[in-house]
């Protein structure tokens, strides 16, 4: 998204002229009648931006993981894979009849959201072994989107070309255990068939010891990564999130037979979860901003034209040079109101919508993000995160930030 500077910061401002109130016992605001208060609204338009490359982000941990291959005209492209560690059924280890025979292996990455073309490009996924563990002795560190992942360079799957399309359920087989099998209604997905003799040879005929935890597994089948194939891709293409973190959501189905008494032949099913919010799924995210503006407006110390991009893309810093001048007005100076007011620039808006969603923050004095003290749940003046703002109103192109406690701290000194 790409903004424009103008009219951002509103305020409506009280000045008392007076030291305190001597028997506040009434609700609401005591003014004695012989102190004079005055209120005005101060506009200033006076801001100055910088826009900043973010810093690396921790990559697992997430709750939804990016995949996909994206190009716009404004930004560059942008590329985010994902690295996953399957953890075993139920954490346990894990065992299979002699006589078991896989029927089918499919990966299962349900859709949580997309941003880019939906309309006129197509996609295709592919799945390699991985060539590192995530595991590290039981424990799972951080891992940020800078870091590659090794792989193989044999596929072990790849999906049908597919479109955007997220929001529509499909029906697939429902497995039932001692019973005649059917079918089922399943949330929006992408399934993808794995290779049958690969994932035989990894899980179903590998030694006890091999899959008796988590770790050991992640020694053995280090995991899955899984990449768009750039050459598929028609048009600019775009981003995928996947739901990494609901129980049962992204994993790897097994369906095999297995021989039971009297000869019965049963089908079955072992689900190996992929965990995004434990740590176990990885986005690598790449973005290569060369032959845009991005660059130019990067070395700028002020600009009047900004680009806000997530995935460890681009940040604004905004300051307000003229707000120490409002203290002319006096030594009390409340704010009762001030909004920050972003605006997207016309024709910014298509082909690809604005993020329904930004947010602001304060930095600390190690230029650390800190929630401003009107979202911080640790400060008394705090209205919540959802009235701080920050929506995109499609009336208006524009978002709108609560940030009056934010700036009377700033008039304080703070």
């Amino acid at each position: 998204m790409t903004f424009k500077k103008a009219g951002l910061l509103t305020m409506l401002i009280s000045l008392f002229i007076f030291n305190g109130c001597k028997n506040p016992t009434t609700i609401g605001l005591d003014v004695e009648p012989d102190l004079a208060l005055n209120s005005q609204i101060a506009i200033d338009s006076t801001i100055a931006t910088q826009l900043l490359k973010e810093d690396s982000i921790i990559a697992n941990y997430q709750t939804n993981n990016p995949l996909g291959f994206f190009k716009d005209p404004e930004f560059g492209t942008t590329e985010a894979n994902i690295a996953a560690a399957l953890t075993l059924p139920n954490n346990t280890g894990l065992t299979f009849d002699n006589l078991a025979t896989l029927d089918s292996a499919v990966l299962v990455l349900p859709f949580s959201g997309f941003y880019g073309d939906s309309i006129n490009s197509q996609f295709r996924v592919d799945v390699k072994e991985l060539d590192e563990k995530i595991y590290q002795d039981e424990a799972i560190p951080n891992y940020y989107n800078t870091k590659q992942w090794a792989h193989k360079a044999t596929f072990i799957g790849s999906s049908t070309i597919f479109s955007a399309n997220i929001k529509d359920s499909i029906t697939i087989a429902d497995i039932r255990v001692g019973k005649n099998d059917t079918v089922k209604r399943v949330i929006p997905q992408l399934r993808i068939k794995l290779d049958n003799a690969t994932i035989t040879r990894l899980i179903l005929d590998a030694d006890s010891a091999k899959v008796s935890t988590n770790n050991q597994f992640n020694n053995y089948f280090k995991g899955l990564f899984i990449s768009m194939n750039k050459t598929s891709i028609t048009n600019n293409g775009g981003i995928f999130l996947f739901n990494t973190s609901t129980p049962g959501s992204a994993r790897l189905d097994l369906f095999y037979k297995e021989t039971k008494t009297a000869g019965k032949i049963d089908t079955l099913q072992k689900s190996f979860a992929m965990a995004g919010n434990l740590g176990t799924v990885v986005s690598p995210i790449t973005w290569d901003y060369s032959n845009t503006n991005i660059p130019a407006e990067l070395a700028k110390t002020n600009s009047d034209k900004v680009y806000v991009k997530g995935f460890s893309g681009t940040k604004v810093k905004i300051s307000f040079p003229n707000l120490k001048n409002l203290k002319v007005l006096g030594k009390r100076v409340i704010i009762n109101k001030a909004q920050l007011i972003v605006k997207v620039i016309g024709g910014s808006q298509t082909p690809y919508k604005p993020l329904p969603l930004l947010k602001a923050y304060r930095w600390d004095i190690a230029n650390r993000p800190q929630l401003l003290p009107d979202e911080s749940p640790s400060d008394p003046r705090n209205i919540g995160a959802g009235f701080i703002g920050g929506l995109y109103s499609t009336n208006n192109n524009n978002y709108v930030f609560n940030i009056t406690a934010h700036v009377q701290d700033l008039l304080k000194g703070n």
